[in-house]
């Protein structure tokens, strides 16, 4: 069976370590149904969310206006819908890993019914593929790039973003924790149980993963 077209694209990208950011931020790949990722056009930025501490006042500029803790918590748009807001600070910041995080929420909320809106016009895995297409070594961004595609129900993709999440970030818990709990969907328990052991051994994450091992019957 051929791979779909986002999932080449997604290998492409991840293949190369030493890619540095672009000065631009095009639309790249394509939806999880084969359409070719577009956008708004560039307006204010792109500034890489990594670089976030050296230019506060652009960061400021942006997070002021369009990403307030209603448009973060989807409670409500600042400066028109929350989506036109989100859109706004993900194209100025492409990697911002707050927006990314809020974007797959809202995405989640409109497939479990519960928004008020019925689709996005730009789906999220746009967002992310020109995130990591624009700042590739920004392993949060991978991260929460498999963790969006594991809610939606994509493992083998989410599996490609954790494991190059930890090729950026090595013994990162975060990571190591939600990359075992896809493991564990995909029933690879010896593999799931590694990357637990790794999580606890880094830092001290909730224990909740360890109780759902303890009750597969697979902690040792």
């Amino acid at each position: 069976m051929n791979a779909k077209p986002h999932l080449l694209f997604f290998l492409a990208i991840f293949s190369v370590n030493t890619v540095l950011a672009a000065p631009k931020a095009p639309w790249v790949g394509t939806d999880l149904i084969g359409i070719p990722c577009t956008g708004g056009r560039q307006g204010y930025g792109p500034f890489d969310y990594l670089q976030r501490k050296s230019i506060p006042q652009n960061l400021d500029i942006v997070e002021g206006a369009h990403f307030t803790p209603e448009v973060e918590n989807l409670v409500a748009g600042n400066r028109g819908s929350i989506e036109g807001d989100l859109d706004y600070t993900l194209r100025a910041w492409p990697n911002h890993h707050r927006a990314l995080l809020s974007i797959t929420r809202y995405q989640l909320k409109i497939n479990s019914k519960l928004a008020t809106v019925n689709k996005l016009k730009t789906p999220p895995e746009c967002y992310f593929q020109r995130a990591i297409n624009f700042s590739p070594k920004d392993a949060v961004t991978a991260s929460l790039y498999g963790y969006y595609l594991r809610k939606t129900g994509h493992p083998q993709e989410a599996l490609l973003a954790y494991e190059k999440a930890l090729q950026l970030a090595p013994n990162t818990s975060k990571i190591e924790y939600a990359y075992s709990l896809l493991l564990i969907d995909l029933k690879q328990y010896d593999n799931a149980l590694i990357q637990a052991k790794n999580a606890y051994q880094h830092d001290k994450p909730p224990e909740g993963l360890k109780k759902k091992l303890i009750k597969l019957g697979v902690w040792k």
